[in-house]
């Protein structure tokens, strides 16, 4: 009995090991970021679209696990659409992007096999469908929404007709200013393009029996994250550009120049009159203080007309006469009256006589 104890008690562990894995390994929960598809001997089974507890026969079912979220792709810098021609002949490059999710985990089981290759297939058709779409319209419909008047000129309007039309940079792109009448605009066309692949992804393809192929997968959105010119226009229109806000630049410098020699010319004028006008005051007060000043020694002169008469004349003696001067003059010479009226000088010896004395 004791051996059949010692035997009994290790057998019923491994018995219950041995349940609690089978009941392990046949239970398994869904979380609300998953789909599921339940396989047995690899073949669908079952869809489970709903998070929760489910069980599966061990060894015979397997659970395949797919994302319930919405995928994004954007094209890389391999994916970008090059040299894509408008209906008007502008030829521009596209990056897009898009955003999927999977509708039915059995049908994208059975059609897609994995996540890279849905990826694969919404990348093509994404592809495939902008370049249809955009192919059918013009450049101004694909970049613009709306027929709304632009209000940027770039200065062209200031520029003679000539240079504008010489140096115009926009050449290859809607003329600057331009009113274009937009039939569609670009939210219609988007909106054709996500109709174009929503329809091409959930039946595109046929098989070997001819039946339409669903792929269990959705388009949610699409768009375009970038668009512009190749790199040829670009660099073309930006040499243009750059010659056309030159030359922009050269007829406001120009008129610049020629407002800055005109302001100088009026400033030389106007302190060359202010400087006429200067001198002109300055002659006319200085002519009236001069005739005030020569009015005023002429009555001075007029009062002491003796006095002053007889002090020219000691000047005028001072100045003419020394020792060694000669004159001849006639009886009736003033100059001859005054020398007469003049006492001779005594010899210095006569003057000391009398001194003595």
């Amino acid at each position: 009995m004791a051996a059949n104890n010692s035997i009994k008690g290790p057998v019923a562990v491994l018995i219950a090991i041995l349940m609690l894995t089978v009941t392990y390994s046949s239970i398994f929960t869904v979380n609300e970021r998953e789909l599921a598809v339940l396989l047995e001997f690899g073949k669908p089974v079952s869809n489970i679209t709903e998070p929760g507890l489910y069980y599966k026969i061990p060894l015979i079912q397997e659970v395949r696990r797919f994302p319930r979220t919405r995928q994004f792709w954007a094209s890389g810098r391999n994916d970008v659409l090059v040299d894509l021609p408008t209906k008007d002949g502008k030829k521009i490059e596209i990056a897009i992007w898009a955003i999927w999710r999977i509708t039915d985990p059995e049908k994208f089981l059975r059609v897609m096999r994995t996540v890279g290759n849905a990826e694969q297939q919404v990348r093509q058709r994404v592809r495939a469908g902008v370049r249809d779409v955009i192919t059918s319209y013009d450049l101004a419909e694909v970049v613009r929404s709306s027929d709304r008047e632009l209000t940027y000129s770039f200065g062209l309007e200031d520029l003679p007709e000539t240079e504008s039309d010489a140096l115009n940079p926009v050449e290859d792109l809607a003329k600057v200013g331009e009113q274009a009448d937009i039939l569609f605009g670009r939210q219609k066309i988007m909106g054709e393009i996500r109709q174009r692949i929503k329809s091409q992804l959930a039946a595109g393809d046929e098989d070997n029996d001819g039946a339409t192929l669903d792929r269990g997968i959705e388009l949610v959105d699409v768009g375009v994250s970038n668009i512009g010119f190749v790199q040829s226009v670009r660099q073309a229109s930006f040499e243009r550009l750059t010659a056309f806000m030159e030359a922009i630049a050269a007829k406001y410098h120009n008129e610049g120049e020629q407002r800055k020699q005109e302001i100088i010319n009026e400033t030389n004028a106007l302190a060359e009159e202010i400087l006429g006008e200067g001198e002109e005051q300055n002659k006319r007060l200085r002519g009236e203080v001069e005739a005030e000043i020569i009015e005023l020694y002429a009555e001075a002169i007029r009062k002491t007309d003796d006095f002053y008469n007889f002090q020219r004349t000691l000047e005028v003696y001072e100045t003419a006469l020394d020792a060694s001067t000669r004159l001849i003059l006639t009886t009736d010479s003033d100059l001859f009256r005054m020398l007469k009226q003049v006492s001779p000088a005594q010899p210095e010896h006569e003057t000391s006589d009398d001194s003595s004395r």
